[in-house]
């Protein structure tokens, strides 16, 4: 029967690492039948993923299972690093290549006239996106462009550091969990296709947020967890030191702020610490005398696509024919807030609930972005969320224009495909988890 379960195990991890490498013949977008086979073969990979994790939860805890585990998180990021970037990466390669011969990203817009001597010299030009927009990115992420530029970084030095990052929060999420079994639920994040695809393959920077994110969280609680009041105190500095590092790369994380002053109780007042680091990095750029927010705040007013909750809203009782965000965006603060309190006594919840609500509400939801979610997804046992991180794989449809009226409009069929089915997983966890608690009052109570 172990000879069994272990084959099982062995067999679709093969077939996830071998979906993973397939995706290289289907990654150049360029050729209209190209989305759809990707899109198909990442879903067949994440179904895979979901076999794998669910056959290693029955392999024993131990040193096998330890070797296994970061043996397939690293043979998987190996594996995605063949892969086309997103067309993000030119912008990241742009704005450092412009800070190092002294212009500011946040005066400047990529079509600018006094930019048009380093347009020539920039080969891929073409694929930069949004080049109307200056820099909408958090100064953090900026320095380290500069950096990465200073030394002519190609894309794989960016794919690595991204992927060396990812494994670096799959370390810390084990900490995290901290139990027997955690190399089987850290699992859920280490192995999925599209923590994979995202960092090591299409080369997005949100692993480097996600990193100091999830060590703050860590911080948070073992303060929480301390007895001596200067330990306490210490764990909650360095936590808001990384929550700050973490803002300074992307704004996500400042939405974890209400929860984390409950989490923090009376040490609550480091979390100055936050909201000071990416102050401070932004002076290199000039801030007061530089909007560099700017920029940033009118790509959010109007940015929209595959957005989850909206939709049905406009298309019942609130219009938006111009789709501005404006609105949108308050709710999502005032609804953060109010998570916040709902879970005041229960601050790990309301972490997750927070993040959870934002990307629900979010009028902008790229697959990237779910990853956000994902390490605490695994680390409070949330199946919902590993359900939609392969569904939103069919995102990546959009760029096949035949199959819609519209670029960038979803149709009723593409969205029942992402959040049906884990809507329909987290209705049915809801509806377990009230039996069992109606069953065992002690827990509940």
């Amino acid at each position: 029967m172990r000879l069994v379960r272990h084959s099982r195990l062995w067999l679709a991890l093969l077939a996830e690492i071998l979906l993973l490498l397939f995706l290289h013949r289907f990654d150049d977008w360029r050729y209209a039948e190209m989305p759809v086979r990707f899109v198909e073969t990442a879903v067949f990979c994440g179904i895979a993923w979901f076999a794998a994790t669910s056959y290693f939860g029955q392999f024993p805890a131990g040193k096998s299972a330890t070797a296994i585990f970061w043996s397939v998180a690293i043979l998987l990021r190996i594996a995605a690093l063949p892969l086309e970037p997103g067309d993000d990466f030119w912008r990241y390669q742009w704005e450092g290549k412009i800070q190092n011969a002294g212009f500011n990203p946040y005066a400047l817009a990529p079509n600018d006239e006094r930019l048009t001597a380093m347009r020539a010299e920039f080969p891929d030009w073409s694929r930069i996106n949004h080049r109307d927009y200056s820099a909408i990115y958090p100064p953090g992420i900026e320095l380290i462009f500069r950096a990465l530029s200073r030394f002519s970084a190609g894309l794989v030095i960016y794919k690595l550091l991204f992927a060396l990052a990812d494994l670096g929060v799959i370390a810390l999420l084990l900490r995290l969990i901290g139990n027997r079994e955690r190399y089987h639920d850290a699992a859920w994040y280490a192995w999925n296709p599209l923590v994979v695809y995202s960092f090591a393959g299409a080369a997005h920077f949100d692993s480097l947020m996600i990193l100091p994110m999830v060590a703050a969280i860590l911080c948070f609680v073992r303060s929480r967890a301390a007895t001596d009041l200067n330990l306490r105190w210490r764990q909650a500095i360095a936590g808001a030191v990384a929550l700050g590092a973490a803002i300074s790369i992307k704004l996500v994380p400042i939405l974890l702020l209400p929860a984390c002053v409950f989490a923090l109780g009376t040490c609550a007042w480091a979390l100055a610490l936050s909201l000071a680091i990416p102050v401070l990095l932004s002076l290199p750029f000039a801030m007061p005398r530089v909007p560099i927010w700017e920029s940033l705040g009118q790509f959010v007013y109007v940015a929209r696509v595959n957005d989850a909750f909206w939709w049905i809203v406009e298309e019942t009782f609130w219009p938006n024919p111009h789709q501005k965000n404006y609105s949108y965006n308050i709710i999502i603060i005032a609804a953060v807030v109010l998570v916040a309190f709902v879970f005041l006594r229960n601050w790990r919840r309301g972490l997750f609930w927070s993040l959870g609500t934002a990307l629900v509400l979010s009028p902008v939801l790229h697959p990237w972005y779910v990853t956000w979610i994902l390490p605490l997804a695994a680390w409070r046992r949330v199946a919902a969320w590993q359900v939609l991180s392969v569904t939103i794989f069919a995102y990546y449809l959009f760029w096949d224009e035949r199959l819609f009226l519209l670029p960038w409009h979803s149709e009723p069929w593409l969205r029942g495909f992402i959040f049906l089915p884990p809507l329909v997983v987290a209705v049915v966890s809801l509806f377990r988890s009230s039996r069992t608690q109606s069953r065992d009052p002690a827990e509940s109570s």
